[in-house]
């Protein structure tokens, strides 16, 4: 952990882990490119009404994501749109490789607001996002799938099982609770802390810091006995072979 004084003379503790996470992660989501796999054939897909217009109306966030997608306008409403490409991310970090799949075009469809944000994949699925696959239950997902902004800039919308991939994998790189830091290193990380836009909690919803205490009453009451001490009457202590000089 990190003790650090603040420029109005607050105490604060650090996690050192949760904050190099959180600077990792907004990095992750703001510059990672997802990389396609295109398919052999085209995927057909079910969806509703919704959520076929809201791929249409985004395409190019969902390209940014991954997909690909043929339209077909003689095909009967619902079924118009078919996967030709789907992102890829390969084992990284000590980390899975995750697979995407037709649930996750319906989970961007909600986290872009199609059919009033209620996707079924999206809402009901479980888990804990550890490598990508349980992810809709994630922290990080119900925070971040709708995109970060940076900069004062709203960032792309990210796929949630992507979020729950950037989360898992900034945590796995980040400092771990109990390394040894030099005094560089702990300003470093506090610096990195100061760029990132959401600074109070990592990916996953721990503290990156606590406040202590507030040190100005304790600074003042020192400065004030200072003050106190050089202004109050001073005794000085003269030797015995000094004096007995002075008199002789």
């Amino acid at each position: 952990f990190i003790l650090a004084k603040c420029k109005n003379n607050h105490l604060w503790i650090l996690d050192q882990h949760a904050c190099d996470e959180r600077h990792k992660f907004e990095n992750l989501c703001a510059t990672t490119e997802i990389r396609e796999q295109p398919l052999i054939a085209p995927l057909p897909l079910e969806l509703s009404p919704g959520e076929e217009d809201c791929i249409q109306e985004n395409m190019d966030i969902f390209e940014a994501n991954g997909f690909r997608f043929v339209y077909d306008a003689s095909k009967p409403p619902r079924h118009r749109l078919a996967l030709t490409a789907l992102p890829h991310s390969g084992a990284k970090d000590r980390c899975k490789a995750v697979q995407f799949g037709k649930d996750d075009v319906v989970a961007l469809c909600a986290v872009l607001g199609a059919d009033d944000g209620i996707g079924a994949s999206y809402s009901q699925t479980g888990g804990t996002g550890v490598d990508g696959s349980g992810q809709y239950s994630n922290n990080a997902v119900r925070r971040y799938a709708g995109g970060l902004s940076r900069n004062g800039q709203k960032a792309i919308a990210r796929l949630p099982k992507a979020i729950a991939m950037f989360a898992n994998r900034a945590c796995r790189g980040s400092i771990m609770i109990g390394k040894s830091l030099s005094h560089t290193d702990m300003e470093g990380v506090v610096k990195k802390l100061g760029e990132v836009e959401h600074p109070w909690n990592c990916p996953h919803g721990r503290p990156t810091m606590r406040h202590v205490r507030d040190l100005l009453p304790m600074l003042s009451h020192d400065e004030k006995r200072a003050v106190q001490h050089i202004a109050g009457p001073t005794i000085a202590v003269v030797p015995s072979t000094q004096c007995e000089t002075e008199d002789g």
